[in-house]
């Protein structure tokens, strides 16, 4: 698994065993993958047993293998939480969305999760309250397209900076986080708002000229060639990114 660089927008400490009884207090997650290693068809198989069995026909007609693994260890990393935090059993687990497609724990509303999935990492969150996450790659894009996606006050941002990609995708990280507490998907349109940075530290979000109170985000940087970010509705968001293995989550669906 690949290791996450330390920075002060982030550390990691062990994957957290149990729930902060502390009301609103979240708990952040990434499992990093190695595409390298092949999986066991057989092993694979058990763990496609231990989602609901709609997901695991999804999964299973992906044509890379890349994009199953993903998806399936998204779904196991959010299970193996809500099991530790509830006490749920996986089999009595069962998943809703709204009618944008965002996913809910079913009959749960105190239990409110995202997750999201980009290259080698799958990330995800967990809170009392609603909360979103979003993971990028970093790469080379035609940045014509912030145009269309980013409000004027973003793209001048952008077009500002020496490194255009990276900020790009930082600016994109945050935004889907803002989307996804929304619950709304891309129906709610990225140029909406703006998103701007007071100072490295402090982030905020604005619609027509006038700041959104209550609404929060932090960055992690998890990798170099990454951008993540969280965004809630208060400022209890924790300064650590729990670290899973594809190996932990594995011996815990199968043992």
């Amino acid at each position: 698994m690949m290791k996450p660089k330390k920075s002060w927008m982030s550390s990691t400490r062990p994957f957290a065993k149990q729930w902060d009884k502390k009301p609103g207090m979240m708990d952040v997650y990434a499992v990093g993958f190695n595409f390298q290693e092949k999986i066991d068809p057989v092993v694979l198989e058990r763990l496609l047993n231990c989602v609901a069995p709609d997901k695991k026909e999804r999964l299973k007609r992906f044509y890379h293998i890349e994009d199953t693994l993903r998806g399936l260890f998204a779904d196991l990393l959010i299970r193996d939480v809500i099991i530790q935090k509830t006490g749920l059993k996986n089999e009595d687990i069962s998943f809703t969305t709204n009618e944008y497609g965002k996913p809910f724990l079913k009959d749960r509303d105190d239990i409110q999760f995202n997750l999201s999935h980009s290259g080698i990492w799958v990330v995800g969150v967990i809170d009392h309250q609603v909360v979103g996450i979003d993971v990028e790659r970093v790469q080379e894009i035609d940045l014509d397209i912030s145009k269309n996606y980013f409000s004027p006050d973003e793209h001048e941002d952008l077009m500002s900076k020496a490194d255009k990609f990276d900020y790009f995708f930082t600016l994109w990280a945050l935004k889907e986080s803002y989307i996804k507490i929304l619950g709304k998907g891309l129906s709610h349109p990225l140029n909406a708002f703006s998103i701007k940075f007071i100072n490295p530290r402090e982030i905020i979000i604005k619609v027509e000229g006038q700041r959104i109170r209550d609404v929060f985000f932090r960055q992690y940087e998890i990798d170099k060639a990454y951008k993540m970010a969280v965004c809630t509705v208060h400022d209890r968001i924790p300064r650590h990114v729990n670290m899973v293995t594809t190996q932990q989550l594995t011996k815990k669906f199968l043992d």
